[in-house]
């Protein structure tokens, strides 16, 4: 009459041991991660999102308080009006 559902932690925990039973990829070549990633999405589905979203994000080499401390300069009292697009316009502008 009832069907068993698997638990979704069970099968994360699963998904956990086929990758860690894996071992180390190596390659004397270069490696797309995110190509890899792609093609393994059926098996690893939860750890697929995961890279994608980590491996999506663009690298910076600006530390968040220098780019908060020039907002803080261009954000002052008397612009507090501005919208936000030309806010973001400016803040492009000085980079």
């Amino acid at each position: 009459m009832f069907k068993q559902v698997q638990n979704v932690g069970d099968e994360i925990g699963d998904e956990v041991k086929k990758y860690m039973g894996l071992g180390v990829v190596t390659s004397s070549l270069f490696i797309d991660m995110m190509e890899w990633w792609t093609t393994r999405k059926d098996v690893f589905p939860a750890h697929y999102h995961m890279a994608a979203d980590y491996l999506g994000m663009p690298a910076t080499s600006t530390p968040s308080k220098c780019v908060n401390s020039m907002g803080r300069r261009e954000f002052t009292v008397a612009r507090q009006s501005l919208s936000s697009s030309v806010f973001i316009q400016m803040m492009c502008l000085h980079s």
